[in-house]
């Protein structure tokens, strides 16, 4: 009898191979094993050097950020220039906003001019704000100006409002709530002025609430008036009672009204707490001449307390009413004497 050979098939040579690719993929898909985090700044600092993987110069960015000691800074700035993980830079972009001494400023401008991923730029002009050094207000201007993603132009825009007040960070920002075809950048720039509080953006304001296309845009430039005194800035207010559709924006103009507390725009609150078509600016409008106070809100509030044909205006009438000093009674020259 002659001896069993093993079965040489096809289908057994098939299995065989099938079995030996099995057993390279789990070679090559198995985890190598965990390096240890770093957990000071120097180990830190070794492992954003020299991380095999883009995970840990990640984390170690981050760490250093945490950390804040600014002997990182130059390390944190190499890679944010030449590190090839993207997340790595908007990592280090990151720290060193956050350890934010003046140092970390040139890398970071550079970064934002030249840095070919958007996130990245984001995170350089957002880190350029958290540090509020006017140094940085004309690199964040150019980019506002000139980056081509909409996202890098609305983080320079917030970043600008965080600086120190700037009349050339107040003229960047208002020439682009002017003219940026994107909404999302207008809203921002509105808002940045509002945080800057400048004086002279008033007429860029002004048109924005007269003209822009987008009723969120109109609603931040009315929002931003909150922090622009003078007479313009009435107004532009009272314009916008009158020829504003939108009662959303009516309503923020009204309310701004309100928290500015000047009684020269009474008569207009005054009017439209008789006319506005819309219920709830009228009530805005009594709240708002409740905060003014004086002689005019007293009678309108007075008049609408006891007589609006609509119960939601007359008890905003009466709420804002309460909420005026008491009048002190003034006594007769002879009643005084004796």
């Amino acid at each position: 009898m002659r001896p069993l050979r093993p079965f040489a098939g096809p289908a057994a040579k098939c299995a065989l191979r099938c079995a030996v690719w099995l057993l390279l993929l789990v070679a090559v898909l198995a985890p190598a094993a965990p390096a240890a985090q770093c957990d000071n700044v120097d180990p830190c600092i070794a492992q954003l050097r020299f991380g095999e993987t883009r995970a840990l110069r990640e984390l170690a960015a981050q760490l250093l950020g945490e950390r804040g000691d600014p002997v990182a800074i130059a390390y944190l700035a190499t890679a944010l220039a030449t590190d090839e993980g993207e997340f790595v830079r908007i990592n280090a972009a990151g720290a060193l906003g956050r350890i934010g001494t003046l140092a970390s400023i040139e890398p970071l401008t550079k970064a934002l001019a030249a840095d070919k991923r958007e996130l990245v730029r984001q995170a350089a002009a957002t880190a350029l704000g958290n540090i509020q050094a006017q140094d940085a207000g004309a690199a964040l201007a150019a980019a506002l100006q000139q980056d081509e993603s909409w996202q890098v132009r609305a983080a320079c825009a917030q970043a600008l409002g965080m600086l120190r007040a700037s009349a050339a960070s107040a003229t960047a920002l208002s020439t682009q709530l002017l003219r940026d075809g994107r909404r999302e950048v207008r809203v921002s720039a509105a808002e940045a002025i509002a945080s800057l509080k400048a004086q002279e953006a008033i007429d860029a304001l002004a048109k924005a609430l007269r003209e822009d296309a987008s009723t969120q845009v109109r609603t931040a430039a009315a929002l931003a008036m909150v922090a622009v005194d003078g007479e313009a800035t009435d107004k532009a207010l009272l314009a916008a009672l009158k020829e504003e559709r939108d009662r959303t924006v009516r309503r923020t103009a009204v309310e701004v009204m309100g928290r500015r507390k000047r009684e020269t725009v009474s008569p207009g609150l005054a009017y439209t707490l008789q006319m506005d078509p819309a219920i709830e600016v009228r009530q805005a409008a009594a709240t708002a001449l409740g905060r003014i106070g004086g002689q005019i809100a007293r009678d309108a509030l007075s008049y609408y307390a006891a007589n609006s044909l609509f119960p939601q205006v007359r008890r905003a009438a009466q709420d804002a009413l309460a909420e005026l000093p008491a009048v002190a009674e003034v006594k007769p020259a002879a009643a005084a004497a004796n």
